[in-house]
């Protein structure tokens, strides 16, 4: 009954769409001017019509409108026009991986309200940890004295920190996501942001050296210049590989003068543990004049890997060996052995259309195992072995139970349905550079 409704309320909005431009004697740019569901109704039924360059148009102009005209595509998978399915759930698609690059939101009547207050709801509202209490050190819980009207995730952390003489790290524990805020300076680390992504410029180092070779008496000097930089991500977004260096893109100090990397462009990728929020790299610049005092631009673009949308697979029957089927997966169990004492493993084979050709390694990565008891308790996961053949992916892993009665009852294996491969841009102004040199 439910679905039939649905269906029937997108058929008369459809309609009336459709019909009012004539009934009226309107043109059709009259309708962009209704109301935003007559334009996205309009766009949603384009998507059918028999004309290809119409249904183009349609499809561009909904991507444009993006999540404000989400229901109406939801309700589009409806359609009775299996052109209109097809189309809709491509769009909701491309949306979704849309805002896995970008950065969570917040809003926040913040004034004159403790700082842990506003953290309790930025974490709330964003699916990010923050980490208070005198476990993790001193926090000044300073009244804020603005609101947050419409904020992205990171920037809103770092000027909450800034007004309360607070300063954040990652949690030292990677089984626990989060980050700790504690009191004390957060210093002047130069910061840019990129979506999900915090990027953090630690030092910059200048170093000049000497080296005299006594058989030919001749003295080389060498002079060399790096920037040592921190990645962080938020903990709602999945990141699974990531290119080994950052590519740069342009560095110009505040003469104008472009400098160039020293170091190769890395083709390299690595991939990124499950409990991994942050990382360190550096990048080696040919050394500015010591006359700059600044750069004052430095772009970088930096190749990643992440995921989004995850489904669950579940097996009730650990007897079984025919594989279970969802979206594009086939798992099956192929091993199941108990003990010692509480000790389970588990061999599991997948395999998958959605593949991934280079790292291979991140596919483990990407997908979630649980083994839960009979009174649904999870086990603690203690060890995983990976492999590929041409058969499948395989996993054995190992599992400790909570306690002697503890017997294996359902597996749920997590995998993502979409993942994307993008490079973000970082941009950093007004580096101060390190100009002293020997005499």
């Amino acid at each position: 009954m439910k679905c039939a409704i649905v269906r029937a309320g997108l058929g008369i909005l459809l309609g009336t769409a459709i019909a009012e431009p004539a009934a009226r004697g309107q043109e059709p740019q009259a309708v962009e001017a209704s109301t935003p569901a007559l334009v996205a109704a309009r766009l949603v039924h384009d998507l059918g019509a028999d004309d290809y360059r119409l249904r183009a148009a349609a499809d561009l102009r909904l991507a444009e409108l993006g999540v404000a005209i989400r229901p109406e595509l939801e309700q589009a998978l409806l359609s009775e026009n299996p052109e209109i399915r097809l189309r809709a759930r491509d769009l909701l698609r491309r949306m979704e991986i849309e805002r896995l690059w970008q950065a969570s939101r917040f809003r926040y009547a913040a004034r004159g309200k403790p700082a842990s207050a506003a953290l309790v709801e930025l974490a709330n509202q964003t699916g990010n940890h923050v980490l208070l209490g005198d476990q993790y050190g001193s926090f000044d819980d300073k009244p804020l004295d603005y609101d947050v009207t419409d904020g992205e995730f990171w920037p809103t952390l770092d000027e909450v920190c800034r007004r309360t003489g607070n300063k954040l790290r990652p949690h030292y524990d990677s089984r626990e996501p989060g980050l700790v805020l504690t009191a004390g300076e957060s210093g002047r680390f130069p910061v840019a942001y990129a979506g999900p992504i915090r990027a953090q410029i630690l030092s910059a180092r200048r170093a000049f050296s000497e080296e005299i070779d006594y058989e030919t008496v001749r003295s080389d000097t060498s002079h060399t210049f790096q920037i040592n930089l921190q990645m962080m991500w938020e903990d709602r977004f999945r990141l699974i590989a990531y290119r080994s260096q950052p590519e740069l893109v342009s560095a110009k100090t505040d003469a104008g003068v472009e400098i160039a990397s020293t170091q190769p462009q890395s083709s390299g990728w690595n991939v990124a543990g499950g409990g991994a929020r942050q990382l360190t790299m550096n990048l080696r610049l040919h050394p500015p004049s010591t006359a700059a005092v600044k750069l004052a631009k430095l772009e970088l673009k930096w190749g990643l890997i992440a995921v989004g949308d995850m489904a669950e697979l579940t097996i009730d029957d650990l007897t079984r060996r025919d594989p279970v089927y969802r979206d594009d997966v086939e798992l099956r169990i192929e091993n199941v052995e108990s003990g010692p004492g509480q000790r389970c493993e588990v061999t599991l084979g997948v395999v998958r259309d959605l593949v991934l050709d280079d790292p291979h390694e991140a596919f483990f990565q990407e997908c979630d195992v649980d083994l839960l008891d009979q009174a649904g308790v999870a086990y603690r996961k203690q060890g995983q072995t990976n492999s590929h053949d041409d058969d499948c992916a395989r996993m054995k892993l190992t599992f400790v139970g909570e306690s002697a009665e503890s017997q294996p009852q359902r597996l749920v294996f997590r995998y993502p349905r979409i993942r994307d491969r993008r490079d973000v841009v970082i941009v950093f102004r007004d580096v101060p550079l390190p100009n002293g040199r020997p005499d």
